[in-house]
């Protein structure tokens, strides 16, 4: 099969549910309103593209990788990143995400230094073995969303809600968090705060 490539391409109001996308590259192309349903990404890359209003749910990810990508205004569901992260992890995978959900979502592996997550909803998902260092989380609703052996130094958790964070595996000198929520840092511990 050869392989299809596609540039500057706008797609809007797209709707695959259980589709194979296989041999494809897109390059700087824009999604709009469009949805992928337990789609499967096969020996395919996404560079510079963006999704805008996009529903993607659990998506599958054969020999695949994703550079540069921008979400906005998307629900991400059921989403395991490592499965997309370019070869050599040499690029980053994404560079915004802006104004979405995050549900079920498996972060491992991967570069986020310095990445805003601000304002984002980021539930019932993992953060594990990530460089969050310099990362803003301000204001996000981390509804069960766990952090384990991440480098959380200079983070910014300030108004964040709802994270699950390990101090005793994750690095985490000079975060900032907000007070009530702070408190269940103490939780593993044990300690009783009244």
């Amino acid at each position: 099969m050869s392989r299809k490539y596609y540039e500057n391409e706008n797609y809007e109001n797209i709707k695959l549910d259980g589709e194979r996308i296989e041999d494809c590259e897109f390059y700087d192309c824009t999604f709009m309103n469009c949805t992928f349903e337990d789609c499967m990404l096969a020996h395919s890359s996404l560079n510079e593209c963006r999704f805008i209003n996009c529903k993607i749910i659990s998506l599958k990810a054969e020999f695949s990788q994703i550079k540069y990508i921008e979400f906005e205004k998307c629900n991400l569901i059921g989403v395991n990143w490592h499965d997309l992260l370019p070869a050599g992890n040499i690029a980053d995978p994404i560079t915004k995400i802006k104004e979405s959900i995050l549900k079920y979502n498996s972060f491992m592996h991967m570069n986020f230094k310095r990445f805003s997550f601000s304002l984002n909803t980021i539930q019932d998902s993992a953060f594990d073995e990530c460089n969050l260092m310099e990362s803003n989380f301000n204001g996000c609703k981390l509804e069960s969303t766990q952090f384990s052996r991440c480098d959380l130094r200079k983070a910014d958790f300030r108004e964040a809600t709802g994270y699950q964070i390990s101090i005793t595996t994750n690095k985490m000198k000079d975060a900032k968090f907000s007070f009530p929520e702070v408190i269940n840092l103490l939780s593993e511990l044990g300690i009783k705060v009244n």
